[in-house]
């Protein structure tokens, strides 16, 4: 990697990439038919109403917990770097479909130049849908903005830097139609392309 901008657009954007870019409306996440070029799916942007029983997929249903080391090592790869993950990251589905951050925290490593790298991000708080479907391999539908609080630093030769909190609001962009899922027995995943998020059901 050439410079710093690379990594943070890489840790902003792809590793907790099924995150909304904020809209016009603070962590509201806009409706959409779905992103350009992606194939049509059956779930598409979920009205207001709740999902009938055959939008969601019995499989998904229940409370998840991610491995949230396995996603920042994951996202590291990406950019050529090391990642560690701590905290907690769960999501329920149910009626509502909820995600929660108990002190999420997501650090890569990285040597830009020669010099040394760290991106750190930390999440707290909950988002939760109301409308929302899980069928045929996609999660879709609408979540608006929840009380979530993120902060990102950037760690270059020892100085701290700021990073724009902008590209990650701790929402699920579910309007895109672009988070794909996989489910067997007490193992789930989600994906958006660039990084996976690997469930284990807990209950």
């Amino acid at each position: 990697m050439k410079s710093s901008g690379p990594l943070a657009a890489l840790f902003l954007a792809t590793v907790l990439a099924t995150a909304a870019c904020t809209a016009d409306t603070p962590g509201t996440t806009p409706a959409s038919s779905g992103a350009p070029g992606a194939a049509p799916s059956a779930g598409g942007a979920a009205p207001a109403t709740a999902a009938a029983a055959g939008d969601r997929d019995a499989c998904l249903t229940g409370k998840w917990k991610a491995d949230v080391d396995a996603m920042a090592k994951a996202a590291a790869r990406l950019g050529g770097g090391e990642g560690t993950g701590s905290g907690s990251i769960t999501m329920e589905f149910a009626d509502q479909m909820t995600i929660a951050y108990d002190n999420a925290v997501i650090v890569i490593k990285s040597n830009v130049s020669g010099s040394a790298v760290e991106a750190k991000m930390t999440i707290s708080g909950s988002a939760t849908s109301t409308s929302y479907t899980t069928k045929d391999g996609k999660i879709a539908g609408v979540m608006p903005g929840g009380k979530i609080t993120t902060k990102s630093v950037m760690t270059m030769n020892g100085v701290e830097t700021p990073m724009p909190a902008g590209a990650f609001d701790g929402n699920i962009d579910l309007s895109k139609n672009t988070v794909s899922y996989t489910c067997s027995g007490d193992r789930a995943e989600l994906n958006n392309g660039y990084v996976s998020w690997p469930l284990t059901k807990v209950s």
